[in-house]
């Protein structure tokens, strides 16, 4: 056999034996898993809300009347005090129907003391006598509303107030019941914070520790506030209830209603409703459409899909009602990846308190 025949058949055997025997795979690697060990909520906790600082009340003021507008002396921005003249109309038609009906007024006067002697002579019928009497109270009626009219040609404020807003400009002719100015009580300034329909239902007023609210041109000061109404009707866009709640008297700044706040509310969430929070990024969607959450067996190191039922989301946090048993590990990271009875490695451990998180 010559030489190149030796190397060629040596070759082939050896390409033979390593089709023959092929490598083993690699083992399957297992993956790691963070996980959280899991409490009851319990304890005080937080949540930040953006208010709007609102005043006691509004009012938009308007004459009961129309007519030319003849003084508009207050500017916007200006505070003024209860009975403060806010705006007038031209008076001289009011003041001439007032003239009138006490005219008429007094000719009803002179007709029912005429019929009235007739009367008790015995020459004028009993009718006459009560179509008297009615024309001398309809002319009676008749001065006093050319009277209230008259009245009705100037506004004055009916409380200290702010003006926020002048809504017509002087000598403008306006119509009864049109808008001309804009008041706002700030004899108490407010702010409203919106609230979801969910923690409406779980909380009550009694549940609040501590409410307060701070300003970004404040810096390092906060001011408590207090509770004053729950608007129970909810926006129609978000479907939230404003919840509102009064400033101090004294604060070292101008505030001024439309403003931001932030309002701090601290509460005892142990009496808010039972519930285990957990991390949104640990909520799995399972192929019903459910919710579950993926637990870790330390017997086998193996992960469970476990449905569950939930209620409140608050920023990152998800509240777990049913399904769930404190001092249970759940995976929070990943968990699209999982599968049942999944070997995974642990990560790291941690215990989910509302403490922890808030």
């Amino acid at each position: 056999m010559t030489r190149f025949a030796l190397f060629s058949v040596t070759a082939l055997g050896l390409l033979l034996s390593a089709c023959g025997e092929p490598p083993a795979p690699p083992a399957d690697p297992i993956r790691g898993a963070k996980l959280l060990t899991v409490a009851a909520r319990s304890g005080p906790a937080q949540r930040e809300f953006v208010g709007r600082v609102e005043a006691r009340l509004t009012v938009d003021m308007a004459f009961q009347v129309g007519g030319r507008l003849t003084e508009l002396p207050v500017a916007e921005g200006a505070v003024i005090t209860q009975g403060d003249l806010l705006a007038r109309l031209e008076q001289q038609d009011y003041e001439r129907a007032l003239r009138t009906a006490q005219v008429e007024l007094q000719q009803a006067r002179t007709a029912l003391e005429r019929q009235q002697t007739l009367h008790d002579r015995g020459i004028s019928a009993d009718a006459a006598l009560e179509d008297a009497q009615t024309d001398f109270d309809l002319a009676e009626v008749a001065v006093q509303n050319a009277r209230q009219n008259l009245t009705y040609t100037t506004i004055r404020a009916p409380f200290d107030a702010l003006v926020s807003r002048r809504l017509v400009d002087n000598f403008t002719t306006v119509a009864g019941g049109q808008p001309v100015m804009r008041l706002q009580d700030i004899s108490e300034l407010r702010v409203a914070i919106s609230v979801p329909e969910a923690l409406v239902a779980q909380f009550d007023k009694d549940d609040v520790v501590t409410l307060r609210a701070s300003f970004p041109f404040l810096p390092d000061q906060s001011f408590d506030l207090e509770y004053r109404e729950l608007v129970a009707e909810p926006q129609a866009t978000s479907q939230t209830y404003s919840v509102i709640l009064a400033l101090p008297d004294h604060i070292p700044a101008n505030i001024l209603p439309g403003m931001t706040a932030s309002v701090l509310v601290t509460y005892d969430q142990s009496r808010a409703g039972a519930g285990i929070e957990v991390p949104l990024s640990a909520l799995d969607s399972a192929p019903d459409g459910s919710f579950r959450v993926w637990v870790y067996d330390e017997d086998n190191g193996e992960v469970h899909a476990r449905r569950v039922e939930t209620r409140d989301l608050a920023q990152d946090q998800i509240l777990i009602t049913q399904g769930l048993e404190p001092g249970e590990q759940v995976v929070t990271a990943g968990v699209t990846a999982l599968s049942e009875g999944m070997k995974v490695r642990p990560m790291a451990r941690a215990t989910h308190t509302s403490d922890a998180q808030h």
